[in-house]
């Protein structure tokens, strides 16, 4: 008798289903289940940035004056610029350039008018290695020279500011430099050779710096004349108003010929007049009517005394004479 063999079992569908069954387990998270779930931290803070208004965009001139406003807030406008400059100071001692330690952007500014109301220009260097800047104003168009190499600026005092706040007189130090201490300043300016972008930076600044410093003198002289003459003005106007106005005794002096003195009756004549009428009013007037002025005095005429001691020797003489003869 054959054996039976035993039935074997369906693993190929066992494994299917466990392998389904294994596949549809997955671990559970919020990202998994709910994609677009968003927390509230989130949600506020997406919130808060659609609320707040966009920054304006700003121009690149707008960003350079804003920052040249912070350390000189006179500047007014840019007129020119080079992407990167180094100063030098020329050494008497030594007769050779010397650098001051300012390197960086450099700025030919527009300052607002000044006191007399003339128009005023700087050159500014904005030092990217310190704190002290180079701010130089532009008052003559012979304190500028342009070699190949520098541009050259004369000047009488410190451009060099240590800070932010200091005006463009004082030193390191702080105190003002002296009127005699003349000081020269070489300007390089970083430029390449064509084609390149700032081929032609050196030679448009320099043309850029001079007309400025010409312009300056020239609003500068007109403006003291204008101050000259508006002073002139004056003047005039008041020894007009002066002259019309003489005094009396001025009067009195230029109505007398050349040569003839001068009495008191002349001088005094009008008021000595006013006096004599005042005294006949006030002997025409009762007591109670007279109000002398001031300083004035009413001559009053004494009447004549009696000659006693005359009656009394003549009436003794008439005596003797009348008399009886001895």
């Amino acid at each position: 008798m054959a054996t039976r063999k035993p039935r074997r079992a369906n693993n190929y569908n066992n494994h299917n289903h466990n392998r389904r069954h294994s596949q549809g387990i997955q671990p559970s998270d919020y990202d998994s289940d709910y994609q677009v779930y968003i927390s509230d931290t989130q949600q506020l803070h997406d919130q808060q940035e659609q609320a707040m208004p966009t920054a304006p965009l700003r121009s690149n001139e707008e960003l350079n004056l804003s920052v040249l406003r912070r350390h000189n807030p006179a500047v007014n406008s840019i007129q020119s610029l080079a992407p990167f400059a180094v100063v030098y100071i020329f050494s008497p001692a030594t007769r050779q350039w010397e650098k001051t330690g300012v390197e960086g952007s450099l700025f030919v500014c527009q300052l607002v008018p000044g006191s007399l109301g003339e128009e005023r220009y700087s050159v500014f260097v904005l030092n990217r290695r310190g704190l002290n800047n180079f701010d130089l104003l532009l008052t003559d168009g012979e304190n500028v020279e342009l070699t190949e190499e520098y541009i050259i600026l004369k000047s009488d005092y410190n451009a060099e500011t240590g800070n932010a706040t200091a005006p463009a007189t004082t030193n390191y130090s702080g105190k003002p430099a002296e009127n005699g201490d003349i000081r020269i300043y070489g300007l390089w300016v970083f430029s390449e050779p064509p084609p390149n972008s700032t081929a032609e930076t050196r030679t448009i600044n320099a043309q850029v710096i001079r007309e400025c410093a010409f312009l300056a003198g020239q609003s500068l002289k007109l403006a003291r004349e204008r101050l000259e003459a508006t002073r002139q003005n004056g003047l005039h106007a008041a020894a007009t108003a002066a002259s019309a106005t003489t005094d009396p005794l001025d009067e009195v002096q230029s109505s007398v010929p050349m040569g003839r003195q001068i009495s008191l009756r002349d001088l005094f004549g009008q008021q000595r007049v006013q006096d004599d009428a005042w005294s006949v009013r006030a002997h025409s007037q009762g007591p109670e009517e007279q109000h002398p002025p001031m300083g004035s005095v009413a001559t009053v005429e004494s009447k004549p005394q009696p000659d006693v001691l005359g009656d009394l020797f003549r009436r003794a003489g008439l005596a003797y004479q009348g008399g009886p003869n001895p």
